[in-house]
């Protein structure tokens, strides 16, 4: 019986029969964090499953360890040492290459080594929790820095990097109850082409690999009977060089494609075509600010001619939703930035001449991420993001067809330093969290950033 955080969710609990939180009982237990917000519900699936969240408390009967605690994505490939208190091990890097291994030393110490197996006897003379970790250290991409990790490594080691994706990550469960409903996610590029200096997927997830269009194909077919629909997932799709024979091949057997992010300056006729042949009616750019100093300074190689090509390809296509996701807070920035952004979005909205058209503004601030030329970059004061913002409204208000959502601010300073934290920040957050005082966790984050 597994659990779920969205259970405490009054508007998902129906989605789960089970009422009882548990992972109890499990001998290893693997997280995927793509977002560093979640390093407080991983801290919390352990805490409610009685599972000891520190993995020096689970490994207190070395002859008979806890659960192995294992985490891995692009969180915690940029920044390892935050998760490390409550990690048995933590991978670097794509862990494709090296699972099997992996599951094999789990498998011989765990299931074999460590408990009493009919028509077998074993002599435990070195404790198995020594055996366990230094066998895993061996490892590439293992990283082990709780106390059972003494017998490993010590410090990160490289990152994991698999050569051919072969066996892209995909959907296994299709549900109505997510939030891509019944959709069959593939992962089709791995890594990004771009050069904006903020970004932890350039950093983290390099080089580009394209999954080849044969090896799609192969795997979404398996797909067909449960659903027909299709959600393409990469960091930037158009790095996938057979993008446009992936989308019309999916259409020849009978699916919907529907597509993540794309980049503007490799927007054509033929992609705008296909989102409206698949019936997607909203595209996404991101052009992160209107100011072209700040974008040549944040590594964003984008013209606004390019950005207004897309968007008018878009509307002539018929699309009309077009979404800008906006960054304010940036290295560098100045109050005519925010102005240059403003307007930006006027040109934009001046080409919306379709009835029904809208350009729709996602509006974020910049958190610095480790590992990024950015990442010791020194974030604001509240009053300075609120002034921002205010700006920015002010300058778009009476702007027709634009819609302008703001990300709140009560998570920035937490969400900044969990990107750029260290093992100390894990463990004020679990303290935190025992305490049940989330907000405490955000007065520190603030205090530690602003000193």
């Amino acid at each position: 019986m597994l659990y779920s955080p969205d259970m405490d969710n009054p508007r998902k609990a129906k989605l789960f029969s089970y009422a009882g939180p548990s992972l109890k009982g499990f001998d290893a237990v693997f997280f995927s964090v793509s977002f560093e917000l979640d390093y407080i519900n991983l801290i919390k699936m352990l805490m409610i499953s009685s599972i000891p969240p520190l993995c020096n408390e689970r490994q207190q009967d070395s002859r008979r360890p806890g659960a192995v605690v294992i985490t891995g994505g692009i969180a915690v490939t940029a920044n390892p040492e935050i998760i490390s208190a409550f990690s048995d091990i933590v991978f670097i890097g794509d862990m494709e290459e090296n699972l099997e291994k992996i599951l094999y030393i789990l498998v011989q110490k765990i299931f074999v080594t460590g408990r009493k197996i009919p028509g077998r006897t074993h002599k435990n003379d070195i404790p198995m929790s020594y055996r366990l970790f230094e066998e895993l250290s061996a490892v590439d991409g293992v990283y082990i820095a709780g106390n059972s990790g003494n017998a490993g490594k010590t410090s990160a080691p490289k990152r994991s990097i698999l050569k051919d994706i072969a066996q892209p990550a995909h959907s296994v469960v299709l549900t109505g109850g997510t939030e891509f409903s019944n959709m069959f996610l593939i992962e089709i590029v791995r890594g990004c082409r771009g050069t904006c200096l903020f970004c932890a997927t350039r950093c983290a997830t390099g080089p580009v690999r394209q999954v080849r269009k044969k090896v799609v194909l192969s795997i979404i077919a398996k797909a067909r009977p449960e659903t027909g629909r299709v959600g393409l997932i990469g960091p930037v799709l158009t790095d996938n060089d057979e993008l446009v024979e992936i989308v019309e091949a999916i259409n020849d057997m009978g699916f919907r494609a529907a597509f993540s992010s794309l980049r503007a300056d490799e927007y054509s006729d033929t992609l705008a075509g296909l989102l409206v042949k698949n019936r997607q009616n909203t595209v996404t750019f991101a052009p992160e600010t209107g100011s072209f100093r700040l974008r040549k300074k944040i590594g964003k190689n984008l013209t606004d001619e390019d950005l207004l090509k897309a968007v008018s390809l878009s509307v002539e296509h018929g699309i009309k939703n077009i979404r800008f996701y906006i960054m304010y807070g940036l290295p560098g920035e100045k109050i005519e930035d925010i102005k240059a952004t403003a307007d930006l979005v006027k040109r934009t909205a001046g080409l919306l001449k379709k009835p029904g058209c809208t350009l729709h503004l996602s509006v974020n601030p910049f958190v610095p991420k480790k590992g990024t030329p950015f990442g010791a970059w020194k974030v604001s004061p509240e009053s300075y993001y609120i002034n921002m913002r205010e700006i920015l409204t002010c300058e778009l208000k009476g702007t027709e067809r634009v819609s302008l959502k703001f990300d709140p601010l009560r998570n920035f300073y937490i969400h900044s330093l969990l990107s750029i934290g260290t093992r100390e920040t894990g463990l004020k957050l679990y303290n935190c969290l025992i305490k049940k005082s989330l907000k405490s966790f955000g007065r520190y984050a603030r205090e530690v950033l602003l000193e």
